[in-house]
């Protein structure tokens, strides 16, 4: 409905806009055909759960024709799921929807050009904002992979668009479409579960001093209250009242084993976590086994509580630069998840460091990825300047400064040691939009000061 109403206030002006962005997805879904890369390690598990409640209504992340694991009942909340059973319901083709992930993709673009229009945005930087998307090539990736991050960037930027409609008309339409989409998003993927408390906040701040209506502040409790319905009919299934069971998993596997590679090396990180896995596995159920990889993981996170938090901010802060060259090779072929895991490539930084400055026009010309790869940081930094000149504006409205930082820094935080362009993609376009307001005000400030001097 955004698009067409977007297209309306704007006629002819947008369908230049409109066609950059449609041309650009077109070539991506072809590039697709053409490697055939469009799943990633944990794509069959959001599969075999569509399939699953699909034939038999069982929401369980694996293969039902194999003895079942108690943790795969949760190991996905199924909001991709359902996404993907809107396909599977009239043809289980992963072709079919990756059609209708682009189209979404699209329509995401679609709206945050109109959310940036209430925040001040002008068309005819429409340039810009086109520029800076098509040098962000994960968005075209993901559209292109059976993978929930780009419907989870659609509940983020649709949580944002209601949050900042809330804040101008304070009606209370937009309070209940905010919590539906924060909702949704949570059951898209579960990296959005800490951020409920944090919804609370900004409703209470951002609504400070404005005359809202108070029933507005009900809707907060549409989150919780499916959390918490979810939560007791996974105690029913697993004996454990939670989540998702992911959650233990990603702590010991990736934050402590990422933390202990850094700090030890990988040799004595692959020993130290084969004695915990082999500890961990023989747990005697999934509730002892949920509870002791949260147990050593936040006994270890303690333990080792200023290093890791050095660790983990350091990576958060490359959430804003990192250039995706994994993704990118992933997609075309040129890198396997074998090898990906394996970590036995040299890094992009040795081999460049290693390459004798005569030899690297050669190895530009058969690595091309390198150079997409430089170009993607140079509009990283290039993002970052602009994000911080909107950030700093004193004449912005510090409620959507407040909600779009809210959003940005929760996400960098979260993902630390994770910190790639997969899991910069939800808030992606929002730090896109904001860059390019940034750029925009700048601009026009020196615009205003060439008229006055003249």
């Amino acid at each position: 409905m955004f698009i067409f109403k977007g297209m309306k206030l704007f006629g002819k002006r947008v369908l230049p806009f409109i066609a950059i962005i449609t041309l650009a997805h077109v070539l991506f879904f072809f590039l697709a055909l053409r490697f055939t890369r469009i799943y990633m390690g944990d794509s069959y598990e959001y599969v075999y759960m569509a399939l699953n409640i699909k034939d038999h209504f069982l929401f369980y992340a694996g293969n039902p024709a194999l003895p079942l694991l108690t943790k795969n009942f949760t190991l996905r909340p199924p909001g991709y799921s359902f996404f993907l059973l809107a396909v599977y319901f009239f043809s289980v083709n992963n072709w079919l929807v990756l059609v209708l992930q682009n189209l979404v993709s699209i329509g995401n673009i679609l709206l945050l050009r109109r959310t940036l229009f209430y925040l001040g945005y002008a068309i005819r930087y429409d340039g810009w904002l086109a520029l800076f998307i098509l040098a962000f090539p994960a968005q075209f990736i993901y559209a292109n992979t059976i993978a929930p991050d780009l419907l989870l960037q659609t509940c983020v930027l649709f949580y944002f668009y209601h949050m900042v409609l809330l804040v101008r008309s304070r009606k209370v339409k937009n309070g209940w479409w905010a919590a539906l989409a924060l909702t949704y998003g949570v059951f898209t993927k579960p990296i959005l579960l800490l951020f409920l408390p944090i919804h609370v906040v900004l409703m209470v701040v951002c609504l400070w001093k404005l005359p809202a209506k108070r029933t507005v502040f009900l809707s907060v409790l549409m989150p919780f209250g499916f959390v918490l319905l979810y939560n007791c009919w996974n105690l029913q299934r697993t004996g454990k009242f939670h989540f998702t069971s992911i959650q233990p998993w990603n702590a010991m596997n990736y934050n402590v084993r990422m933390y202990q590679e850094h700090a030890l090396g990988n040799e004595q990180a692959a020993l130290f976590m084969k004695k915990e896995r082999t500890a961990w596995s023989a747990q005697p159920d999934f509730k002892s086994w949920y509870d002791y990889g949260n147990k050593r993981s936040m006994e270890f996170l303690k333990t080792h509580f200023w290093s890791y938090m050095g660790f983990h901010a350091q990576y958060a802060l490359q959430f804003f630069i990192h250039p995706g060259k994994g993704e990118i090779d992933l997609f075309t072929g040129d890198l396997t998840y074998g090898r990906f895991y394996a970590k036995k490539d040299k890094r992009i930084g040795e081999i460049l460091r290693s390459t004798p400055v005569s030899a690297l026009p050669a190895y530009f010309r058969s690595h091309p990825t390198v150079v997409v790869m430089f170009v993607v940081l140079l509009f990283n930094f290039l993002k970052v300047v602009g994000a911080l000149l909107y950030l700093t504006d004193a004449v912005r409205s510090w409620r959507f400064k407040l909600l779009a930082g809210a959003l940005l820094f929760y996400f960098a935080f979260l993902t630390g040691p994770l910190a790639n362009t997969r899991y910069q993609l939800p808030v992606s376009l929002i730090f896109i939009g904001f860059a390019v307001l940034g750029y925009q005000r700048l601009l026009q400030a020196r615009a205003n000061r060439r008229i006055i001097t003249t």
